[in-house]
């Protein structure tokens, strides 16, 4: 389970349904459903980008398996995602998106999917200015 941050304090609650998340991430079930969401994009970029590969939402990294994540939008559907509830992230990206949005209670207060996108655009113009 991700820690909270220096300034974050997790009530019990949080505590115990961060617990059953990361319980869920280590599952079977949920390396099934980033099989099946990577072969979904697989079958939708062949109709539409000519077959391209997933890439980071942020920095436009190759996005594979074995070394990138899937940042849930919403957590309406855990255990039975669409394809549209998961977003490819590098982990350096997904890292950070947690980290502003965990520490930055604002974000918090637009909903997950709002500061999710939110959050992205701000870590892409981030990388724009910086030249990247």
């Amino acid at each position: 389970m991700r820690p909270a941050q220096n300034d974050v304090v997790w009530s019990r609650g949080q505590a115990v349904r961060k617990a059953a998340y990361d319980a869920y991430k280590r599952s079977p079930q949920w390396f099934a459903r980033r099989q099946r969401w990577a072969e979904e994009w697989r079958r939708r970029a062949n109709a539409l980008w000519d077959g391209a590969a997933p890439q980071c939402a942020v920095c436009g990294r190759l996005w594979t398996l074995r070394d990138a994540d899937l940042h849930h939008v919403t957590y309406d559907r855990l255990g039975a995602e669409r394809f549209d509830d998961l977003v490819p992230l590098c982990r350096p990206h997904h890292e950070a998106l947690h980290h502003i949005y965990d520490s930055v209670p604002v974000w918090r207060t637009l909903g997950r999917s709002k500061a999710t996108f939110g959050i992205i655009a701000a870590l892409k113009g981030s990388l724009e200015r910086s030249g990247v």
